[in-house]
């Protein structure tokens, strides 16, 4: 009775062996077979895409992928999309371009197209904010209202104070903190471009314009003595630029003026 155990007990583990040495080849060959099964990786040529411009505004701009069975990415500098058909704004003048990126089984594979934006566009800076604060593409640079007529080119007030209230620091206070030089332009020179030189450099820069809830943002970089946060615009005029950081009954207040305009 124990040899016939002892040959059954061999005769199973005989078949456990082979049944497990057949799954490893199985699993062996499974991969194999799967990238002779994926499609050949796609080539840069064989992408089939489209960029084309409105005619008479070309400013906007028509992005269409025609690849079949790929992921489509697109960067056109200040902006990205996913979309098959998108179209977008390019509100500067200049070259771009516009990079088409398809993902595959077989891997990223990328394209390009350039364009020509021949002016900014004239919708999007429709507001007149948008002159008077950068002068366009020639661009306007500002300093600090030193002659302010308030006598204070900086300090605090009210929640709705257009020039400082209570603390009112004089133009020898600005001296001292060493910030009476520095000089800030922008300009709308293939970008919403924002400069600040001062004694120690020059920071380069872009900025956002908020329009509609007039706010200015500084992207890397800060206004003179700033508190690097979004402002609000108080007063902007031909010759006149008041920010401020907006508190809850309260303001902390900078007035610039443009460079050469006397009070």
């Amino acid at each position: 009775m124990i040899n016939q155990n002892k040959q059954y007990m061999h005769k199973h583990i005989h078949h456990i062996i082979t049944y497990c040495l057949l799954l490893c080849t199985l699993a062996a060959c499974d991969p194999r077979e799967d990238r002779d099964m994926l499609p050949a990786p796609l080539q840069s040529k064989d992408l089939q895409f489209s960029v084309t411009q409105q005619q008479g505004h070309d400013n906007i701009v028509y992005l269409e992928n025609k690849t079949q069975g790929i992921i489509p990415f697109w960067n056109y500098g200040t902006g990205i999309s996913n979309k098959a058909k998108d179209t977008i704004n390019i509100p500067f003048a200049g070259t771009y371009y516009i990079k088409f990126v398809a993902y595959s089984g077989g891997g990223p594979v990328e394209d390009s197209a350039k364009i020509t934006v021949t002016e900014n566009d004239p919708n999007y800076f429709s507001s007149p904010m948008w002159n008077l604060l950068t002068n366009g593409e020639e661009g306007k640079t500002w300093v600090w209202a030193m002659d302010t007529p308030g006598g204070a080119p900086y300090g605090n007030g009210s929640g709705g104070a257009t020039a400082p209230e209570w603390w009112k620091p004089t133009p020898a206070d600005v001296i001292s903190w060493g910030v009476d030089k520095d000089e800030m332009t922008f300009d709308l020179k293939g970008a919403a471009n924002y400069t600040k030189v001062t004694p120690k450099g020059t920071e380069k820069s872009l900025f956002v314009l908020d329009t509609l809830n007039k706010t200015i943002k500084i992207l890397g970089s800060d206004i003179s003595y700033g508190a690097k946060i979004t402002y609000v615009v108080v007063t902007l005029n031909a010759n006149e630029l008041t920010l401020a950081q907006q508190g809850d009954g309260w303001r902390n207040i900078w007035m610039f003026k443009r460079k050469g305009f006397k009070y």
